[in-house]
């Protein structure tokens, strides 16, 4: 069994995911032309603008979904925004006035139910967003990557899907490369 280089990058582009190295994952991603074995061509604008940080177009193409599907359309909008307004948190030094970051929960406060409102509010109180456990490895490129795989986890039943099959060559599960790896040694042995 023969591995072509675009299985090679499937495997080690999963192994940084998990790993949680998105921003090395995402580079490897652009700089091969390799996309995710089931990425949807219709939503692979929405995964550059939001890789990007292009807030604004992000929105603009968030509104194609609306008139069909209003509550997934808020649902994939409150990730967006919530990213947008973690970003801004994240921002040190240059973080906004306070009016501005309050202007952005607003938008997010329609969006949200009140537990997830509170939550979003304390994050004001932070010096630092890693002050929570659960953000304690965020980074905006880590953020942005989630933030649209669960866009495209709310969106992808709306496009018909172009996706296409996964490698049947590749072992399935978790630890991919690790098991073509150990396969790899196993062999040569």
């Amino acid at each position: 069994m023969g591995l072509d280089d675009g299985d090679v990058l499937i495997l080690i582009m999963d192994y940084l995911k998990r790993k949680q190295l998105m921003g090395t994952m995402c580079t490897l991603e652009e700089e091969a032309g390799i996309q995710s074995q089931e990425e949807i061509e219709e939503l692979k604008t929405l995964k550059d603008l939001v890789l990007k940080g292009k807030w604004e177009e992000a929105e603009s193409f968030l509104q194609v979904v609306e008139p069909a599907a209003k509550e997934q359309h808020n649902q994939a909008l409150f990730v967006l925004r919530k990213q947008m307004f973690m970003e801004l948190l994240d921002e040190g030094e240059k973080r906004p006035e306070l009016g501005e970051l309050v202007q952005v929960l607003k938008g997010l406060e329609e969006l949200c139910d009140k537990a997830e409102f509170k939550e979003l509010c304390f994050f004001l109180t932070l010096t630092d967003i890693r002050q929570q456990p659960e953000l304690k490895h965020w980074t905006a490129t880590g953020g942005r990557y989630t933030a649209y795989d669960a866009m495209s986890g709310i969106l992808t039943p709306l496009f018909s899907s172009s996706a296409g099959a996964s490698a049947a060559r590749l072992p399935e599960g978790p630890n991919r490369l690790e098991e073509v790896l150990s396969r790899g040694v196993w062999h040569q042995a």
